[in-house]
């Protein structure tokens, strides 16, 4: 068989492939995620609406914004689930770089089952820390790449090779940058652990 041939069946093959996937109905993280418990032992949490831009913005993706007290102090959790649109979950370095803050330290931090990426971050005279991560139900990692991986081996088996992975984001309401996260983790482990 010639090149040329070979390669129209081939770019037949993927078209072909792609409209399967495409329609392919997925199981999407909506029901670990709505599963997250609101309150705990040390912790009580508010859901905050998506305003219009987000709604917009984050069409097809699946979004919890909550707020959690934890010890008298506040911290936002953000988890996107990109079943039906993949492509606004993304690096949360760009994220953070295109609003204009400058990652000033980025480090790997060790969390059950897996890492998170803690990142201390910087906008003139503010400073505010995030830490976060990607879990599919069994394992936490920090890696864009690994989760594009995932996502994409998990379109391509149709499912079978396990859970969707969703990005998870907590970062402290105030400015400060000081935040004990294996104490926070600890204390939000009813929440996190089901991710």
């Amino acid at each position: 068989m010639n090149h040329s041939k070979t390669l129209w069946i081939l770019l037949i093959a993927a078209i072909l492939l792609g409209s399967l996937w495409q329609f392919y109905p997925l199981p999407d993280a909506r029901k670990r995620i709505d599963n997250l418990p609101l309150m705990g032992p040390g912790f009580v949490g508010q859901d905050v609406p998506l305003n219009d831009f987000e709604q917009s913005f984050f069409k097809g993706v699946y979004v919890l914004k909550r707020i959690y007290r934890v010890d008298g102090n506040y911290y936002f959790l953000t988890v996107l689930d990109g079943t039906h649109n993949r492509h606004v979950v993304h690096d949360p370095y760009y994220c953070f770089t295109g609003s204009g803050w400058q990652i000033d330290e980025a480090r790997q931090i060790s969390i059950e089952n897996g890492t998170a990426e803690q990142l201390l971050l910087s906008k003139g005279a503010q400073n505010k820390t995030a830490l976060f991560w990607f879990a599919d139900g069994t394992r936490n990692f920090s890696s864009p790449w690994n989760y594009w991986l995932a996502a994409t081996w998990r379109r391509l088996t149709l499912g079978a090779s396990g859970q969707e992975p969703v990005l998870i984001m907590i970062q402290p309401l105030d400015s400060t940058t000081d935040v004990d996260w294996s104490k926070i983790l600890k204390v939000l482990y009813p929440v996190t652990s089901m991710l």
